[in-house]
């Protein structure tokens, strides 16, 4: 049985004020506190790149445990702003980093932030059809490299960040349920357009009230839970304001729902592995994870503590 063994991740060390980018948005600076509810924003620097960042991770995820490389015999990186525009695939470049095995499967996953709960099927299911026993899925995508630093409904939004999770046949979790849609209709809402992102922020906003909440419900019911049975509900960080009221909207209790992107911002596919690496300690028994943006795209899962 393969599932979620452990999880690390990495925070550049460049930083963003964002009250003071709100003074020279002229927004206020109790909007971006309450409603985006981000304070400060961490950026790459120069020497900063998706495969030094996700090396980092691997790094704190060795402090935590024990990681041959020569055991690892797939690795998986989610990125749309890779290195070297994607070629060659920033997971080839990791596993040179890594001096992982030649024997070892390596391709990158071009999705946003439904990427995390995407990429824990695809690499479970991979390893799953081909024997493997140990993998790692990267999650980097810094976003500030295709922001218009213009562009006040962006700018005070998004930070960098990098996680990668241990998939192996000693998991602490394993998937019970989970369910993937798209609106390709709706993609304009979030798209890069001249290599700059465009966000429409009310249309994100809807797409999250409406659509979010039923399929959250729809995988509570396929795996036959009723939502007092969840012990933790890992929503992408998007906003606090759209964060509030998907919670609200799908009923979810609020205590168990953490909302902590004060220092992070919105890391796209990073931000639910960000949140379940500091969760983990707690050992909640079943945690419901959904990651909802760029796609239009929404997946929701639900993982189940090994006992």
């Amino acid at each position: 049985m393969l599932g979620i063994q452990s999880i690390a991740s990495y925070l550049p060390k460049g930083r963003v004020d964002n009250l003071e980018q709100a003074d020279r948005f002229e927004t206020d600076r109790e909007f971006v506190e309450q409603k985006i509810g981000v304070t400060t924003l961490p950026r790459f620097e120069a020497e900063d790149s998706v495969v030094s960042a996700s090396i980092a991770a691997f790094k704190s995820l060795c402090e935590k445990v024990s990681v041959d490389p020569a055991d690892i015999e797939c690795v998986v990186l989610c990125t749309q702003n890779p290195d070297n525009g994607g070629l060659p695939h920033n997971s080839a470049l990791v596993h040179a980093e890594l001096g992982l095995s030649e024997d070892c499967a390596c391709f990158d996953i071009g999705l946003g932030c439904s990427g995390y709960v995407y990429g824990l099927s695809v690499v479970q299911a991979f390893m799953a059809a081909n024997g493997m026993k140990k993998g790692l899925l990267f999650t980097c995508d810094p976003y500030s490299r295709i922001l218009n630093p213009e562009d006040k409904n962006t700018c005070l939004l998004f930070g960098d960040a990098a996680s990668v999770t241990l998939i192996s046949d000693s998991p602490r979790y394993t998937l019970s349920s989970a369910k993937f849609s798209t609106k390709g209709a709706g993609s304009e809402a979030l798209q890069k357009n001249s290599n700059l992102l465009e966000m429409n922020g009310r249309a994100v906003f809807n797409f999250a009230l409406q659509d979010v909440p039923k399929q959250i419900k729809r995988v509570l019911e396929s795996a036959e839970l009723k939502m007092e049975d969840v012990d933790l509900f890992l929503l992408h960080q998007g906003s606090r304001f759209m964060l509030e009221n998907t919670i609200k909207r799908a009923g979810i209790p609020a205590e168990k729902a953490p909302i902590k992107l004060a220092e992070t911002g919105n890391t796209v596919s990073s931000s639910i592995p960000l949140l379940l690496e500091k969760e983990l300690d707690s050992s909640p028994g079943t945690i419901l994870m959904s990651g909802f943006g760029v796609g239009l795209s929404w997946a929701t899962a639900i993982y189940t503590q090994v006992k």
